[in-house]
């Protein structure tokens, strides 16, 4: 068992480089899994002398990575929705009761890009708002959503705002 653990055949490089960014590497990964995902692998299996069938499954989007998260807008796992992929979650008082409590074990309604978008714009507009420190903390606690490129922009927003009302 451990020569086949090593055997090149087990064996499956992945991704690496100094020039692309996170991103770019993880499309590429998921590029490659959804292909295979579609058109799955055949295999031999030497021990019981069949073909097998490989369709690989990514486990490494479940992680909670800080940088995962950061490079999907995302606010993190103190956030009211914590899953980066989907919604699943609410406030605490629906995740403590039975109901709620169940639903987190299932997988919620998909985050998309369009949606992200809305609640990225959406924070830029609370910003100019009285108050827009908090206002812009409640929403990203009630979506999940952080934009980590408009942190600068939205944060010299609230910044002015407290300048222009003094």
């Amino acid at each position: 068992p451990q020569l086949l653990k090593v055997a090149e055949f087990c064996v499956q490089f992945v991704s690496s480089s100094l020039h692309a960014t996170l991103l770019e590497l993880m499309q590429g990964v998921k590029d490659s899994i959804q292909k295979a995902t579609n058109n799955p692998i055949i295999a031999f299996n030497v021990k019981y002398q069949e073909e097998v069938m490989l369709i690989p499954y990514d486990l490494f989007v479940a992680g909670d990575n800080p940088m995962q998260a950061e490079e999907c807008s995302h606010g993190g796992l103190k956030c009211n929705y914590f899953c980066r992929t989907c919604k699943v979650g609410g406030t605490n008082v629906e995740k403590t009761s039975d109901e709620g409590y169940m639903d987190l074990f299932k997988c919620g309604e998909l985050r998309t890009p369009q949606d992200t978008l809305t609640h990225i714009k959406e924070q830029i507009e609370l910003a100019k708002l009285s108050g827009g420190t908090e206002k812009v903390k409640n929403a990203v606690r009630k979506s999940g959503i952080w934009d980590a490129a408009m942190a600068t922009i939205i944060n010299c927003l609230l910044d002015l705002g407290k300048v222009l009302q003094k």
